[in-house]
């Protein structure tokens, strides 16, 4: 009965799904306008709005750069654990997938199965 679930309680179910195998800490996926529409998990270290503030920061840089879009920006701390900043299209409009992952844990292949998640709405 899980497809009778809302796109949005269905989306935040993977991702807690993927938290509690310890791929990530926190997740949240916005809209282009910075609007939260999935969400879970809380970081020790960076909170949601810090995390989109350097989003909306970082979109003047990247449009600098010509050529292919970009698709995905990390950031590695000193600690190991890093910040993926993922761009995908939600609901035929421009989204983007902030995740915080623990240091050494894999989380391409997780990220790959919510994207797909959030593309089978649109």
């Amino acid at each position: 009965m899980k497809d009778a679930l809302p796109p949005q309680e269905q989306i935040e179910s993977s991702m807690a799904a993927f938290c509690d195998e310890a791929r990530w800490e926190a997740i949240h996926l916005f809209s282009s306008e910075g609007l939260p529409l999935a969400s879970h998990g809380e970081s020790t270290i960076y909170d949601e709005s810090s995390l989109l503030e350097y989003l909306f920061s970082m979109m003047g840089t990247h449009a600098l750069l010509e050529g292919e879009p970009i698709q995905e920006i990390m950031i590695r701390g000193s600690q190991g654990r890093r910040i993926v900043f993922r761009y995908v299209t939600a609901w035929e409009d421009p989204a983007v997938l902030i995740a915080v992952v623990y240091a050494r844990k894999g989380f391409r292949r997780a990220m790959g199965k919510l994207i797909k998640l959030i593309q089978s709405f649109s």
